[in-house]
This record gives structure tokens, C-alpha cells and sequence, in this order.
């Protein structure tokens, strides 16, 4: 039996990463999250999976600029997924499955725009770049 791979990195709403500044990014997007001053909230989520939802292995995630009034950080662990009604992979998305999640925390009393972009190779070989801004109030 073949087994084909693939793989999701999303947010909340949003499938996008990247792969290093020097490599050719397949994938770009960028969108905005809101956060309160000093309260941590998840930036980014993603998982390479089969369809049978079991791991495709693990991706290359990196952190590869800002922010610059607060931390980032990643994350190993349980993350639920966001596929799109049409992949075979939606399924997966009811389940708790191994991957990496960004979480940011503003710096104590910022208040004002934040942006971070992480860069991720998959499993499978593609690449994503995703810059987040936050908007912190």
C-alpha cells in the first residue's frame, strides 16, 4: 500500500509557513491575531499527517524573525488541525494529534503592534513562510 503525505500548518484560521530566508517559499500568507498585554496566545499550529491521520513525520519550524516587544516560542505537542472540508485529512481535525504550536507573550504593559514570521520545511518537502501581526491592547 502507498501511503501519500501531507501536510497542514495553520492557525486558527489561516495554512501557511516557511522554510529558511535562503530557500525558495512555495507558500506565503500573513494575518493578524489580537492578544491583551502580557497574556499568551497561540500564534501558530501545525502537524504533517497520512490520511489515515497518523504522523508523516516531523516538520522544520523556525522562528526567523521578531518580535520585537515580546517572546515566541515553539512548542512540541498536541495540536488539533484545520483541513479543509475537500482533503482526505479533514477527518483528522476532531483529534488531538503530535505536532508544534507557537505561542506569543507580549512584553508586561506593551500595548501597540507586534509581527513575528516563522518559516517551516515539511516532511514532504514543501515550504511555507507566514508573518503574524499582533495587534496587543
Amino acid at each position: 500500500m502507498v501511503c501519500r503525505t501531507t501536510s497542514v500548518i495553520a492557525t486558527v484560521a489561516v495554512l501557511g509557513l516557511g522554510l529558511s530566508p535562503a530557500a525558495a517559499f512555495t507558500h506565503l500568507s500573513s494575518y493578524e491575531k489580537t492578544a491583551l498585554t502580557g497574556q499568551e496566545i497561540l500564534v501558530f499550529k501545525g502537524a504533517s499527517l497520512n490520511v489515515d491521520c497518523s504522523s508523516a513525520g516531523k516538520d522544520d519550524v523556525k522562528i526567523i524573525s521578531g518580535p520585537s516587544h515580546g517572546e515566541v516560542r515553539l512548542v512540541e505537542g498536541k495540536v488539533y488541525t484545520s483541513f479543509a472540508k475537500t482533503n482526505q485529512r479533514f477527518k483528522c481535525n476532531s483529534r488531538k494529534v503530535d505536532g508544534i504550536k507557537g505561542v506569543y507573550k507580549s512584553a508586561a504593559g506593551f500595548k501597540g503592534q507586534d509581527q513575528m514570521t516563522f518559516s517551516v520545511h515539511t516532511f514532504d518537502g514543501n515550504a511555507y513562510k507566514i508573518v503574524v501581526d499582533v495587534n496587543v491592547e
